[in-house]
This record gives structure tokens, sequence and C-alpha cells, in this order.
């Protein structure tokens, strides 16, 4: 059974429930009601009888009084019986007590009796029917089982007009799934507006989720086709060169030759398969960190003087500005690894005689490291993906050792391992500035 049909049996029974309450409850209450104010009308007209009735020199004088009031009849008695006034014939008789309700029982029905004592055994006697009550209740019980089916199914129908537009929503969400997994469009979306109950709501982050997961697909797609373009390339030179020196077997240089070559590629293609299994172990959190204490001052004079070389290559000053002191906690080989990547990317597009800082500061609680130069800069249509893995500013003047492009996303990732984050500013024409911050301690 469908959610909506149990929502709708359940209103449906509830209000049943409640309305047979309700009209139990205003029938036993209009009941009483009625009594009540059948009595209150004949101890009124009683009352107003025997203030109205006076006794002189034994004489019982009745000038003002209605023996018929509302309903009720009025009559005075003695010891020997009815002086004056009205009594139905078809009344029971019944003992006087004075200022008591009875209600005796006659062949034609039931009463209500109230007797009053005016002084000398004179009694001033209201008697009205009762039979108005029982045909009020009686009516309101036949209304009653008239009018219970009709609640009872104008709540079923209301309660399924309300259940069905509340789940409409719900079926296009289930429409729309149904969809994206036939044709496996992640670009489809439910939009179902604007809206604040909870299907809207649910609607709201399924679309949400859907845009992560198609970002994701697609960046997984970029990440299979740009994987597969790098390992092509070294595997393609690989092939090439193996064949070329199974060709030349007999001349020593160029089988030299070839396998250098070979082992350059090699060695790119374990480089590119190492970086690629840091993302991985980091997509799925399973990137293993080893923290220790260490300055990273000194940390960064050692990347620094491991670069000189490269950086000599083209003339660019490499230096290194780390105030004192400058601690944390962290894996210091993969924080050396950032710091590499920073340098080492800001000399492979600095500029020929250039120059090169490495800066190390604490700023707000965190650890600041910043690799600036005064090279080509970055233009900001490259800046938001300048931290994309394989994506690569100016692939033409990477580094041929590696320049898969990975560098600065492995830098990211581990930064962010570590509960820090990262950044960069560049200008066109006079550099570029990459910082990552870590939390201290």
């Amino acid at each position: 059974m469908t959610i909506k049909k149990r929502i709708v049996i359940w209103y449906t029974i509830w209000m049943s429930f409640l309305v047979i309450v309700t009209l139990v409850i205003l029938l036993s209450g209009s009941g009483m009601l009625v009594r009540r104010e059948a009595i209150a009308d004949l101890e009124e007209a009683v009352n107003d009888a025997a203030e109205d009735i006076w006794i002189r020199n034994g004489r019982v004088i009745t000038d003002d009084v209605s023996f018929f009031d509302d309903g009720a009849y009025i009559s005075i008695w003695d010891k020997s019986g009815m002086l004056e006034g009205r009594f139905p014939e078809d009344a029971p008789s019944a003992e006087f007590q004075n200022g008591v309700i009875q209600n005796p029982q006659g062949e034609s029905g039931a009463w209500y009796y109230l007797d009053i004592e005016i002084g000398n055994g004179i009694f001033v006697r209201g008697v009205a029917r009762s039979y108005d009550v029982g045909l009020f209740v009686s009516s309101m019980q036949i209304l009653i089982f008239i009018l219970l089916p009709v609640l009872v199914l104008l709540a079923a129908l209301g309660g399924y007009y309300i259940v069905r537009r509340s789940f409409k929503p719900a079926e296009k969400v289930i429409r729309t799934a149904e969809e994206i997994a036939d044709s496996d469009d992640l670009s489809k979306r439910i939009a179902l507006g604007d809206g604040s109950d909870e299907i809207h709501q649910m609607a709201t982050a399924f679309d949400n989720m859907l845009e992560r997961i198609e970002a994701a697909f697609e960046k997984e797609k970029q990440f299979t086709s740009d994987a597969s373009h790098e390992l092509r390339t070294p595997i393609a030179v690989i092939l090439a060169e193996s064949e070329y020196a199974g060709g030349h077997i007999d001349d020593c240089k160029k089988m030299e030759e070839a396998f250098s070559v070979i082992s350059k590629q090699a060695a790119k293609m374990s480089n590119l398969v190492s970086e690629l299994l840091m993302l991985a172990r980091s997509d799925k959190g399973t990137l293993h960190l080893h923290p220790e204490s260490f300055d990273l001052g000194e940390l960064g004079e050692m990347v620094v003087s491991t670069l000189e070389e490269k950086a000599s290559c083209k003339n660019i000053l490499l230096s290194v500005k780390a105030a004192p002191g400058v601690v944390v906690t962290a894996d210091q080989g993969m924080i050396a690894r950032v710091m590499i990547n920073f340098v080492s990317n800001a000399i492979t597009y600095g500029r020929d005689g250039g120059w090169v800082i490495l800066r190390i500061a604490e700023r707000n609680g965190f650890a600041v490291i910043e690799a600036e130069d005064n090279g080509i800069g970055i233009d900001k249509t490259h800046i938001e993906r300048i931290w994309d893995r394989f994506y690569q500013v100016d692939p033409s003047r990477s580094d041929n050792s590696s320049g898969a492009g990975l560098g600065l996303s492995i830098a990211k990732e581990i930064i962010i391992a570590h509960g820090g984050h990262v950044s960069v500013e560049s200008i066109i024409g006079q550099g570029s500035t990459f910082r990552a911050e870590l939390p201290m301690g």
C-alpha cells in the first residue's frame, strides 16, 4: 500500500472518530442543556407565581398570577385538593415536596413537578411536560445519523485531495529520477520552484546532489582522459625507443641513448602513477599523515637548496625569507612536497634572470608558506582552475620531467588534509604568489 493511501485511510479514520466523539458530546450536552432549560423555566414560572399569590384572612388572592407560563401549568393546592389554577388531566398524581424537582412518569409520558409552600399548608405546584426534551434528543439522533456518513465522506474526500496535492511534487521527483536513470542524463533537474515544505526542500537537496554528482562525474571523465593522455605519451616513447634499441643491438652508443630515454620516460610514468595514487587516497580519505613538530624555516632552507640547480638554469635568484620560530606539527615530508611544488612551479613559469622568494611567516594563528615570483603571471580566467588536476596554464613551458599538471592539486590536497587552505594571487606580467596556511601547533 502506498504512503498516500495509508495517510488517507488514517486521516479518514481519525476524522471519523473525532466527528463521532464531537456529535456524541453535542448530543448528550444538548439534551442536558435542554433539560436544564426546561427545569429553569419551570422554576422561574413557579417562583413568579408564588411571589404574586397572597393569603389574607384565609383567602388566596391570585389577581396577577398566570396559570400557564412558558409551557408550565400553575396550580394552588392545600390538604383538600386544588384550590385554583390549571393542572393537566393526564398528569400523574405525586406527593408534595417543597422545593424538589420531581420527574414522575404518567401514561402520556414523563413530567417535571416543582412544589413551593407559601404557608399554612398551601402549595404552588408547577407542572411541565418533559416529552419536548426527548423529542429534541430523538431529532438530534436522527440528524446525527444523517450527518455522520456525510461528514465521514467529506473528510475522506478532503483528505485525499490534500494528500494528492501535497504528494504531487513527490511524483515529479520520482518521474525525474526515472528519466535520469533511463537516459543517464545528469544535467536534468527537478526544479520544483519556490516552496518551504519538506518535499520542496527534498527536491532542492536532490537538485544540489545531482549538480555535485554531475560535476564529480565530469571531473572524473576529464581526469581519466587526462591521465590516459599523460600515460600514453611516455608509453609510446618507451615502445618506440625499445624498437629502436632492438634494431641497433650492435651499436652500444645508440643502445645507451635509447635506454636513457626509456629510463626518463619510465621515471616520468612512475612519478605520475605515484601522484595519481596520492590523489586517489586523498579522495577516499585514506591519506595517512605522520605528524611531527618541526621548524618551517629550516625545511624551507632545505627545499631551496635542492632546487637551486634548477633555478640557476634560468638565471633565477632563489632565496628564503623565514620568520624565526615558526613551528608546526605536520607531516614533514608532505609539507616539503608542497614547498617543492610551489617553488618549482614558480621557477618553471618565472622569467629568465628573475627571482623567486620562499616566505615563511606566522599570521593570526596560522603558519603561512608563500612562493612569490616576478614571472609571467596568470590570467584571471585561469586562476579558478589553477588547482584542478592536470590543468596547465602554459603546457609548452612545463618541466619535461613531470609536467602533468598535478603538482598544485597535490599541494592543495595535502594542505586540506592538514586542516589548512591554499590561495593564489597573480598579475599578468608582474608575477604570482602561491600561498598555503597551516594551523599552528
